[in-house]
Formats: structure tokens, C-alpha cells, sequence
């Protein structure tokens, strides 16, 4: 799955990483950046879609994905080795944040259905 792709085809990538793990889990690659959805930028992963790439990281979890995570940036105005460090700890950074929060307390808010305490829950973690 090519985040990038899905973001700029005016897909959300989680959904797509749900909808393959529906056919057998055949989720088994995933490219990851970010772009402004008009073209894929491949930028530095979490730069422009942060809390969707944020429930992208939510869902691989929940569909049990545990294969490999590729970068596929084009750093072409920053330092590449930088832009890759940096988009690998938004990885981790979006990882912890999913822990803080905790994967009940996420679940509990999604079956409420209601958007504002999604929101709440994601401001108040990020923004303490």
C-alpha cells in the first residue's frame, strides 16, 4: 500500500489497509509519506496529514499488520538522511501516541460514532 497514493487518489489510507486485510491480508508492503492530495509529493512522512496518517498507524495495528514499513520520500529540499530520520521518528511518535492514549479508549471512542470526542481525545494528547 502506497500511503502517498491513496492520500492523492483522495483515498484514506486506513481504509484502504481495512479493506485489504479483508481479502486474506495481503497488506504486506507499505510506503510511507505524505503530499498535499493533488499529487504525490513524497514528502516527509506526518508533514501534511498528520492525525490521518495518525489513524492510518491506528488501523495497521488493528488489522494485526506487522511487515515492513518503507519510506518513499524525495527530500529534494532537505537534507535526505534528516528527512529520513525525522519521518522515522514520526513513526515512532504516532506509535506512542496511539499507547498514551490507549487502544480501549480509542475503540470506546469510535463505537460512540461521535467526532468531537475523537477530536478531544487526539487534541488533548498532542496538545496537553
Amino acid at each position: 500500500l502506497d500511503v502517498g497514493h491513496s492520500i492523492a487518489a483522495l483515498e484514506n489510507p486506513s481504509e484502504a489497509a481495512a479493506l485489504i486485510s479483508r481479502t486474506g491480508n495481503k497488506l504486506f508492503y507499505v510506503h510511507l509519506n505524505d503530499n498535499y492530495r493533488s499529487w504525490d509529493d513524497d514528502m516527509m512522512f506526518g508533514s501534511v496529514n498528520t492525525i490521518t496518517l495518525l489513524e492510518f498507524m491506528y488501523w495497521l495495528d488493528e488489522i494485526g499488520y506487522d511487515d515492513y514499513y518503507t519510506l518513499d520520500i524525495f527530500p529534494f529540499r532537505e537534507d535526505g538522511i534528516r528527512a529520513a530520520e525525522e519521518s522515522i521518528e514520526w513513526v515512532k511518535g504516532m506509535k506512542n501516541i496511539l499507547n498514551r492514549i490507549g487502544r480501549a479508549t480509542i475503540k470506546q471512542v469510535i463505537q460512540t460514532g461521535d467526532a468531537t470526542l475523537a477530536m478531544k481525545m487526539i487534541r488533548e494528547t498532542m496538545c496537553p
